[in-house]
């Protein structure tokens, strides 16, 4: 599945699957107040704050990937 990141026309950003653009799996939108503060930083902390979530779903996904994992005692030994 590849994703794309895309500031709308309207100033939200999205992300989304490349190939299905009527679903946002997730939206950023900022006040115009917060545009005003953040500048030409406002894409660049948007794209952020989507890593940082994408990051922190990795790392659970590979923790209980790992936590699936037991040690068996087997039954005959050779």
């Amino acid at each position: 599945m590849m994703l794309e990141f895309v500031e709308q026309d309207d100033g939200k950003m999205v992300l989304r699957t490349s190939n299905d653009e009527s679903e946002d799996l997730v939206s950023i939108e900022f006040s115009d107040k917060v545009k005003e503060l953040l500048g030409d930083d406002t894409q660049l902390i948007g794209q952020s704050m989507i890593h940082a979530a994408i990051q922190t779903l990795m790392q659970k996904q590979l923790s209980q990937w790992h936590a699936n994992v037991y040690d068996e005692e087997p039954v005959h030994y050779s």
